[in-house]
């Protein structure tokens, strides 16, 4: 399963980022994590990218009911190596705690204050929610697959087709290019010209 996780991650990188660096960035560095929830300590993980000089932009991850499993660390992977601070939670979590997990997140000491979050499967929705939701604290939204369209979005919301570890190699790294594209132009700072 491991290096199911790397191909993930690098097969992203490789070929989203391939103009960005003539060589391999370095890995993200990654730690498991605890974070205070609406009514318990929620847990997951986090990647950092590995040469991070102050705070990064943050996403949070919401994938299918499996959790983080092998494809959502790989994808975490890939959003530290593109250069954002990447969660995962451990197990699926209900609207409050996604609120209240992104609310650490925008107030985090590795984050900018700035936050995604990006959904799969049947969590793609979610966003939607998250998305219309008072205090939310959300910057942008990446959705791969079925949504119910949040036509109420008070944040930018990129909608793109299912993505999944079997998907064609060259539609795979197409979405992600346009995802890692979109969170960039919503989170990052303007460059200098």
């Amino acid at each position: 399963m491991t290096s199911r996780r790397v191909f993930v991650a690098g097969s992203i990188a490789l070929t989203a980022f391939a103009g960005r660096a003539a060589k391999s960035p370095p890995p993200p560095k990654i730690g498991a994590i605890y974070w205070p929830g609406p009514t318990h300590d929620l847990h997951g993980f986090m990647a950092v990218p590995a040469k991070a000089r102050g705070p990064q932009p943050a996403v949070l991850v919401l994938s299918g009911p499996a959790g983080a499993d092998q494809f959502a660390l790989g994808l975490t992977d890939a959003l530290a190596l593109a250069g954002f601070v990447a969660c995962v939670p451990k197990t699926p979590l209900a609207l409050d705690e996604c609120l209240a997990t992104l609310r650490w997140l925008a107030t985090n000491p590795f984050a900018t204050g700035k936050v995604a979050a990006v959904g799969f499967g049947d969590r793609a929705g979610l966003v939607d929610r998250l998305s219309a939701a008072p205090d939310a604290r959300l910057s942008c939204g990446v959705v791969f697959g079925d949504s119910t369209g949040g036509a109420s979005s008070a944040v930018p919301i990129l909608r793109l087709p299912p993505l999944a570890a079997t998907s064609d190699p060259t539609a795979y790294a197409a979405s992600w290019s346009r995802a890692i594209t979109f969170l960039d132009d919503q989170l990052q700072p303007p460059r200098k010209r």
